[in-house]
């Protein structure tokens, strides 16, 4: 794409956008194809480092696809949004909200607060303000900036040793705490004289400080926060190069006067202003482009004004292809018109009207999604969703509803795989007694909750189709892959438990929720009839897997037949023993629920023992390509056995305690044929990523089989000695 005839630096210019870059810039030609832009001025677009909401929208409602359209609607063409003095999970909730938008680029984000001054909180919300903690920033996925009171205890090392850059604000230190502050890296000031001691000849304070050091300074340009003549004067003391424009924005920008909920406070906007109700000033209403617009007012020229919002501060925050105009730069351009009011905006290549349908998709899933979840009991009002990618079968959502005391409470909302559960009404009816029996066994742990619908069904079917079902989001961390000893311990405790809490429950009047779902010797005759069938041609490229699962086939099927005989009992079981089915205390790292419970159903405890082991104790993942970093650990083998026995000991037979090992085995062969006979029919059942996934899966779960088959005794005797101590 070529846009010609610019005026660019005060000539007129064509400029070429390749793949979202600027390739080339060159004086105007007059002619040859490209888009006539003639009249029009081009500036890069603005970045906003320091935003918290708009149009109804606040970062940690942690759904950004509105606010993003808005702000490049209004020429800000990448930002941080800003996080509030807020509780730990409500800022994590935040870092893990989708970037993936249809407007203003997301570069990270800003947190400002919980690490400020009391005294200077501002419009900040106190109950959660808090010394600066380097553990659980680092847990915080993308914090690019994070402002702080220097003055606090372990700031310095703080500074030293978060990896962000770090701003001074909310502050009440003096000139020497914030020249120490500044030596250990900290590089600007936060909204500059607003929440932090002026400037006063004999304590010259922050601001002093900063003039000494010649840091980046922000300010609000609104015309409100700071009077023109201090707009000035830090344009004259700093310069264009240091001085940089923010918005400061809250939610209520785009929008009407009114009372506005900020970082769980209630504000109030009259006019245009926004406080809090003890009347201090609570953020901005104005879009960047205003402010810049509104500096330029005061006197700033407006080329520097528009530096002060573009390259500035994506110099400030490590962005090098953001905020300029120059070959190799993102393509993120503004056009002004005669007036040098916003004609068109581009971001990375594609002017804004060419995200519309993304905008669309987006809206129509929402709305879709809304629809759903508000026909469940659940208290709240839908404020957004999150689709989550963990799972192989379910479509799942995060969906956050606003309660009445303005706190953001989760959901998890599942649309049900009724190809591979085809009566998902009887794995409802499964769990709502399984869970009513845990809840009578439970205290001071959650216990999963589904809500009902007005008919009072614990699901809902769309148009005949679809099957919904929306239960509580616990609040707690599961782990996809475990290195740590105790916490293989926890989740093999975890496990243990729920056999426990269900053993008194009938298990023969529980629905099979997927008939012969462990039972191996049928999955391996299904298996065998899939290489005779061959339907998709592929069974000539798995000639070595067949024959391995041909030489163990009699092996597999030992358990199955073990229960046949009664040799076993039936208990109620989980099925899907997965590390990431247990939810964890984020802090104390104790298993706090077992989750997942669609293949809850009558089976063997060794199964969900060997799946477990299956899953925790692989040196790889489950779908390593690689086989040769596939292998049993045994150490995290005997953690995860310390914690299932040590809790299930007790119940357990002696036959079942002496086939643990052989159930892991058994397990991981079902596994890699369940993977083949999938690849065989076409991958009908697992989600796959590319068209062999099925396969790696397979290879896997061999190379596991394999050397579980050879570390057997070694399995056998950690078991014995860890039976023998219970």
């Amino acid at each position: 794409m070529i846009l010609k005839n610019l005026l660019f630096e005060g000539k007129l210019t064509d400029i070429t956008v390749e793949n979202g870059t600027i390739t080339a810039i060159e004086p105007a030609s007059g002619t040859g194809e490209g888009t006539d832009c003639s009249g029009l001025t081009v500036i890069p677009g603005l970045v906003d480092m320091h935003t918290h909401g708009c149009v109804g929208y606040d970062t940690m409602d942690a759904h950004f696809e509105e606010m993003s359209v808005f702000l490049a609607k209004n020429g800000t063409t990448s930002w941080l949004p800003t996080t509030m003095t807020m509780d730990y999970d409500s800022i994590l909730r935040v870092t893990q909200a989708t970037r993936k938008v249809s407007g203003a680029q997301i570069l990270g984000f800003h947190m400002e607060g919980p690490y400020i001054n009391e005294k200077r909180k501002g419009a900040q919300n106190g109950k959660f303000i808090k010394n600066p903690d380097l553990a659980e920033f680092r847990t915080l996925d993308g914090m690019k900036v994070v402002t702080i009171a220097p003055e606090l205890e372990g700031s310095l090392e703080f500074i030293r040793e978060c990896g962000a850059l770090v701003c001074i604000g909310h502050t009440d230190a003096d000139y020497d705490t914030c020249i120490g502050a500044i030596e250990a890296g900290a590089n600007c000031l936060t909204h500059t004289f607003n929440a932090m001691p002026g400037i006063h000849h004999r304590n010259p304070g922050p601001i002093g400080a900063a003039v000494k050091k010649n840091i980046y300074v922000q300010a609000i340009t609104d015309g409100l926060h700071l009077h023109p003549a201090i707009v000035l004067m830090l344009y004259k003391t700093f310069g264009p190069e240091r001085m940089v424009i923010i918005s400061d924005a809250m939610r209520a920008t785009g929008l009407g006067d009114g009372i506005y909920e900020f970082g769980g406070q209630d504000i109030e906007v009259k006019d245009g202003v926004a406080r809090t109700m003890d009347g201090a000033i609570a953020g901005s209403t104005s879009t960047l482009w205003r402010c810049v617009k509104q500096a330029t007012a005061f006197g700033v020229p407006f080329e520097d004004a528009v530096r002060m919002a573009t390259r500035t501060p994506a110099d400030m925050i490590g962005e090098p292809k953001k905020g300029r105009i120059e070959v190799g730069a993102d393509a993120d351009l503004l056009l002004l018109d005669g007036d040098l009011e916003l004609s068109r905006v581009m971001i990375a290549g594609r002017f804004i009207e060419n995200y519309a349908p993304q905008h669309e998709a987006y809206l129509a899933e929402k709305a879709h999604i809304e629809q759903i979840a508000s026909l469940f009991r659940a208290p709240g009002r839908f404020i957004g969703s999150e689709t989550l990618s963990q799972g192989n079968i379910n479509a799942t959502y995060r969906v956050d509803f606003r309660q009445d005391d303005s706190s953001v409470k989760s959901f998890i909302l599942q649309r049900v795989n009724t190809y591979v559960f085809p009566h998902p009404v009887e794995i409802m009816e499964n769990i709502r007694r399984v869970t009513a029996h845990i809840r009578g066994k439970v205290s001071g742990k959650p216990v999963l909750h589904f809500y009902e619908t007005a008919s009072g069904e614990n699901y809902y079917i769309e148009n005949e189709g679809a099957f919904w079902r929306m239960e509580d989001c616990i609040n707690g961390v599961c782990y996809d892959a475990v290195d740590s000893l105790d916490t293989l311990r926890n989740a093999g405790a975890a496990f243990g438990d729920f056999q426990n809490q269900l053993a008194d429950f009938p298990a023969d009047t529980l629905f099979p929720t997927i008939p012969d779902f462990h039972n191996t010797a049928k999955r391996l005759e299904t298996f065998f009839a899939a290489v005779g069938e061959d339907k998709c041609g592929r069974a000539a490229s798995v000639g070595d897997e067949i024959a391995f699962i041909r030489e163990q086939r009699a092996l597999a099927s030992q358990l199955s037949e073990m229960q046949e005989k009664g040799e076993v009992p039936l208990r109620v079981t989980h099925n899907d023993t997965k590390t990431n089915n247990v939810i964890m205390d984020r802090a104390t790292g104790a298993p706090l629920t077992v989750i997942d419970l669609d293949t809850v159903m009558p089976g063997l405890a060794m199964h969900d023992f060997g799946d477990a082991v299956r899953f925790a104790a692989n040196t790889a993942a489950e779908d390593e390509p690689d086989t040769a970093k596939v292998s049993l650990d045994l150490e995290k083998f005997r953690a995860f056995a310390e914690g299932f026995i040590g809790s299930t000991a007790g119940a357990l037979t002696e036959q079942e305690i002496g086939t643990m090992a052989l159930g892991a085995i058994t397990i991981t062969i079902e596994l890699a044929v369940r993977f083949l006979t999938d690849y065989l029919m076409g991958d009908p059942y697992f989600k796959i990523n590319y068209p062999e996934h099925n396969l790696v899966r397979a290879r896997c779960q061999i190379a596991l089989a394999k050397d579980m088959l050879a570390k057997r005794s070694s399995m056998e005797q950690i078991i014995a000695e860890i039976a023998a101590n219970h």
